[in-house]
């Protein structure tokens, strides 16, 4: 158009002698056909839910009554990232890093709290920053969503925080205790203004692990009208729908979580004190009363018991976390949209805990492993409940996809992963009509793109 063809002539920073050469430049293009602008087309908007440990956190102190060493701090000015902050997971700092971070179930409510005196906080709500990386660092070894979305950026043109968006939340917490926590109405109000941002395209919703149980529970509690005109299908990855065994050793004798030169019992009060360990510990029916999931002599511990589990490690508030973490969920009962179920598959994983003492204690020693098949983390019977429980009971479809060998978060960064997610999404937008042109420029295939760079950021 002429307005386009004077821009681009004043940021060449011609003088006004070539003025009428620009005039004659401007009588040719109109004497040409003129071609079409088309509006691009809207895509269907992505959101990521991360999983257990997939949100950044930070803390601020508040004049905290009592630390554990001296060196620990009691007041910060400000917040500050705690997790994951690699910083203070060294010899030095790590209790003071348990302290800061644990949770305090109150078994009266039922709900838990912060330390006393510690203010917790997720940043970042809506941002895919937030999960894209475990650390703030964002180094190479810490990346978590961060294929995914480079490959949505980059091959499909995508932009974060727009048609991309990330739903960090409080993953020490059970979903019960995240409704005092907001999660549903904050979800449902990013998905919406997302949606409009968009050409009211219907979402792709990504959880990954945890997140699943908390789309899941989600997706339940909205009416089929709205899941309709909002929701395009849940991309279910490593979905523990029945928890996994695994987080029975967490809670038993702690988990190092790989930190070098760290102690399980370090770091064993945290994990007891997140309500979402207790929600993530095996569930019936896919473990039935009579399959053992932790064994010591004389004793076997199953679905059917976890009363006596829980005494007998030491822990016998576990079980009042338990119970509440469980309240109004039902992992049988489908969301009520199209569903692709991805998960890894044949890699070593906890199926059953041997502790071969006895005596007082026995649960601070590390036990044996039997293992099952998984994804390393998370069983196979859990990973296939998407489809065991919702396949058939749903009018909407539910598709599985098995990865042989991807571990359950570095599927993430699997290249047949990122293929799905990138041809499931083209296939979505290739079911939309396409836009009809706006108005019609003989310039139309020539005008340079000035904000081409912005998409591949």
């Amino acid at each position: 158009t002429a307005d386009m063809l004077v821009h681009t002539w004043h940021k060449s920073g011609s003088s006004l002698c070539s003025l009428p050469a620009a005039l004659l430049l401007l009588a040719l293009a109109i004497a040409q056909p003129a071609l079409p602008i088309v509006a691009a087309a809207a895509k269907t908007p992505v959101i990521l839910i991360p999983g257990d440990g997939g949100s950044q956190v930070e803390a601020r102190l508040d004049g905290k009554p009592w630390v554990p060493h001296y060196w620990c701090s009691k007041t910060t000015k400000d917040y500050f990232p705690i997790w994951l902050n690699l910083e203070l997971l060294t010899y030095f700092t790590i209790d003071c890093f348990v302290d800061n971070f644990r949770l305090h179930f109150d078994n009266v409510t039922n709900i838990s709290h912060n330390a006393p005196n510690v203010s917790i906080r997720v940043p970042n709500y809506g941002d895919t920053a937030a999960v894209e990386y475990f650390d703030v660092s964002r180094i190479s070894a810490s990346a978590y969503f961060s294929g995914l979305v480079a490959a949505l950026t980059k091959q499909l043109g995508y932009t974060r925080n727009v048609s991309v968006r990330g739903v960090p939340f409080d993953f020490r917490r059970s979903p019960p205790d995240l409704d005092v926590e907001n999660f549903d109405s904050n979800l449902l109000q990013l998905i919406e203004s997302t949606c409009r941002d968009n050409g009211n395209r219907p979402a792709l919703l990504v959880a990954h692990s945890y997140g699943n149980i908390m789309a899941l529970r989600f997706l339940q509690r909205q009416s089929a009208d709205w899941k309709r005109r909002h929701i395009r299908a849940l991309l279910a990855v490593g979905a523990p729908l029945g928890g996994a065994v695994k987080t029975v050793r967490v809670v038993s004798s702690g988990d190092s979580l790989n930190i070098p030169f760290e102690k399980p019992l370090t770091i064993r009060p945290l994990q007891r004190s997140f309500t979402s360990s207790a929600f993530l510990m095996p569930q019936a029916p896919l473990w039935p009363p009579g399959e053992p999931f932790a064994s010591r002599p004389g004793r076997n511990y199953s679905s059917s018991n976890y009363a006596e589990f829980f005494a007998d490690i030491g822990f016998p508030e576990g079980l009042a976390m338990r119970l509440a973490s469980l309240t109004d969920f039902d992992a049988t009962k489908p969301p009520g949209v199209e569903v692709h179920c991805v998960h890894g598959d044949g890699l070593p994983t906890p199926g059953r805990f041997v502790w071969t003492s006895d005596e007082p204690g026995w649960a601070d020693s590390q036990p044996g492993i039997v293992n099952d098949n998984g994804d390393g983390t998370v069983n196979e019977r859990s990973l296939q409940a998407c489809v065991k429980f919702w396949s058939g009971v749903q009018k909407q479809p539910v598709r599985s996809f098995v990865i042989d060998g991807a571990e359950h978060v570095k599927i993430l960064r699997h290249a047949a992963f990122i293929n799905y997610t990138l041809t499931l999404l083209s296939t979505f937008d290739a079911e939309q009509p396409q836009p009809q042109p706006l108005f019609y420029s003989s310039k139309a295939k020539t005008l340079p793109d000035e904000n081409a760079e912005d998409r591949w950021l």
